[in-house]
């Protein structure tokens, strides 16, 4: 980004590009404190979520401009710019990489078992007991710390895959139905089976090291932890690779869309040019190729050729593909009707993590447990559509 930064000042002289790095977790903590300073940025980063309620503070200029400029909304992977960037008939951000989830597995322990790709949720779960060997490995190490939202944003692509809603498009309460139960019913069986000891305490960030170290031998994340292997830990990598994520009703598809977003700070004419300026060939692509695998085109005007070529993209043909197929067929989690200002709030709210939490680790019943979970997520819901 820095590369791409002076290569911009030197095509624009008189404007100078600073860049600040912060965890994506700092994000939503920055921006109100800098819109309160009078010090938002021109540009920024970030999660695709961050855009609505920033869009609803009225904390950012349209992205429109910088998308007529590029092509339109054609230009992105189709349908990307309508689920993803649009928020009350607005542009609100530019998709920068995608992702999404898939179901990364050990190959060499899979065929040790004589069991086949999998692809339903029967086949992973069978899959994953067959790949657990304690307290050497285990099949897939479910992440349920109440401080994070693996937990939740898992739950909610198998609810998706079971043909399920956490909430409607008004965010009234489907959480207590039959898809989430049966969602939950399955990754209680992947937690109790599958999972080991000390899941309470382990966040989303904790999967690459778990595979990496061969704890782990199954994953539903995206294609970034191959791509960390293959630079940290190459002889997991060439063992690794993936598929679609397990199928009930239909595969668990799920979007994860890194925003360009344009805040109201100071420079609003040469932050637009910026903004286009990163999805220039010589801008895009190398930032892509970064870290191989960690990071997807949504520009269809990039060369998808230098992309694919890239030794250690070619050499996960099935990734890919999985990867650009969910990425099509998905939405950001919990944005099933469209960007919404209750995903974030739910995700992130630890309610889902708990109950799991409930039924894995003290056997609490799931029907039961998923009840008093939708009462309390509907407190939740009620509390931001009255502040709407």
């Amino acid at each position: 980004m820095r590369g791409v930064a002076d290569r911009f000042q030197t095509a624009n002289p008189g404007i100078k590009v600073e860049i600040e790095v912060m965890s994506w977790a700092a994000f939503g903590q920055r921006w109100p404190a800098a819109r309160a300073a009078n010090a938002l940025p021109d540009v920024a980063i970030t999660l695709g979520r961050n855009a609505i309620p920033m869009s609803i503070a009225g904390a950012l200029h349209s992205t429109e401009p910088v998308l007529k400029t590029l092509g339109g909304p054609e230009t992105f992977i189709p349908g990307l710019i309508e689920k993803s960037c649009k928020f009350n008939g607005a542009y609100v951000s530019l998709p920068h990489y995608v992702h999404s989830f898939i179901s990364v597995y050990r190959k060499d322990r899979l065929a040790a078992a004589g069991l086949p790709v999998p692809v339903t949720w029967e086949d992973n779960l069978k899959a994953a007991i067959a790949m657990t060997k304690p307290p050497e490995y285990y099949g897939n190490i479910l992440k349920l710390a109440k401080d994070d939202y693996a937990g939740a944003e898992f739950l909610w692509c198998m609810t998706q895959s079971a043909g399920g809603h956490f909430y409607d498009a008004k965010g009234e309460m489907l959480f207590d139905s039959e898809p989430v139960r049966q969602a939950t019913e399955w990754l209680a069986e992947v937690g109790r089976k599958t999972s080991g000891p000390g899941i309470a305490n382990l966040r989303l960030a904790d999967t690459f090291s778990l595979v990496n170290s061969g704890k782990q031998s199954m994953c539903n994340d995206s294609a970034a932890i191959i791509g960390v292997a293959a630079q940290d830990a190459p002889e997991v990598a060439k063992n690794l690779d993936a598929t679609l994520m397990p199928s009930k009703v239909t595969p668990g598809y799920q979007t994860n869309l890194i925003a360009a977003v344009l805040p109201k700070g100071r420079n609003s004419e040469d932050a637009q040019k910026f903004l286009a300026y990163l999805f220039a060939e010589d801008s895009y692509m190398p930032f892509l190729t970064t870290i191989p695998l960690f990071m997807f085109p949504a520009y269809r005007k990039a060369d998808m050729k230098r992309f694919t070529d890239n030794p250690v993209i070619a050499a996960y043909p099935n990734v890919v593909k999985s990867t650009l197929d969910s990425v099509e067929r998905g939405v950001m989690a919990g944005m099933d009707f469209g960007l919404n200002p209750f995903a974030a709030p739910v995700l992130t709210s630890g309610l889902i993590e708990d109950m799991l939490q409930r039924i894995i680790l003290n056997d609490r019943p799931v029907k039961q447990e998923v009840a008093a979970t939708a009462e309390k997520m509907d407190r939740l819901l009620q509390s931001i559509r009255s502040r709407l």
